[in-house]
């Protein structure tokens, strides 16, 4: 037999097998990739302490919060912008005036967007939680994918107790997978009036490549040539049973 056809055959029968015995080809094993946020194009209050990390809140530094003080609630000292009666928010997000106004009229807040590019197989993670002061308006946090908008949570989600925040979601886990090229943002707007704060949270925000598939099926091969191999030389031996 030709080495080459052995190798094929011993490649199949190696596949075979781990697939024959349930254990798990696992092609989509990625390699995560942190995305540096603080590169992202920003508006209003953002802050990106770390790889993968975003805080973003609607506190204007109009004393949202009184008798606590703005600090307690602004991330990076830079007011949230306005969605609302002028809607730079939005023009930033490339949507239409209205495309905010969801259970009432978005009037301020903040975001942070990119282009992404996602390969087939590829996975965009992300850990968020909202947080909040509200009690009575629907303030939401939200992803947005081109122009569609996916909001997170708003604050009738916030069940747990949190400090300073009032209330807050908790951590929550996204994953976004279809293949293409996006302009990819997440935001946080301030719902029917301009007081008490809420915040949305990013964390270990990543992109998981699938390995190269040489890589994938040069592993396989080396152990499905090793298992044949042991078989083959193994009778000549008088080891094999």
């Amino acid at each position: 037999m030709k080495l080459s056809t052995f190798v094929n055959s011993t490649f199949k029968l190696g596949l075979f097998s781990l697939v024959g015995f349930g254990i798990p080809i696992n092609t989509t094993s990625a390699h995560a990739i942190q995305l540096d946020l603080s590169n992202w194009q920003q508006f209003g209050d953002i802050n990106t302490p770390a790889l993968g990390q975003a805080n973003l809140s609607n506190n204007a530094l109009l004393d949202d919060d009184f008798p606590q003080p703005d600090a307690t609630f602004n991330y990076s000292g830079n007011p949230a912008g306005l969605a609302n009666p002028l809607p730079d928010l939005q023009d930033f997000l490339g949507l239409v005036p209205q495309a905010l106004d969801i259970e009432g009229d978005a009037l301020e807040g903040s975001a942070i967007k990119n282009t992404v590019t996602v390969a087939a197989g590829d996975v965009l993670r992300f850990d968020w939680n909202f947080r909040t002061n509200e009690t009575s308006y629907a303030d939401f946090a939200f992803f947005l994918v081109d122009s569609t908008l996916i909001k997170l949570a708003d604050f009738t989600d916030t069940t747990q107790a949190s400090s300073p925040f009032i209330r807050e979601t908790g951590i929550n886990s996204y994953a976004f997978s279809q293949p293409g090229t996006y302009t990819l943002a997440f935001g946080v707007v301030d719902i029917d009036d301009y007081v008490a704060t809420s915040a949305l949270e990013v964390r270990n925000a990543t992109i998981e490549r699938v390995p190269e598939p040489g890589t994938l099926l040069g592993s396989v091969a080396v152990f499905g040539l090793g298992m044949g191999m042991r078989r083959r030389f193994g009778k000549k031996l008088g080891t094999s049973k």
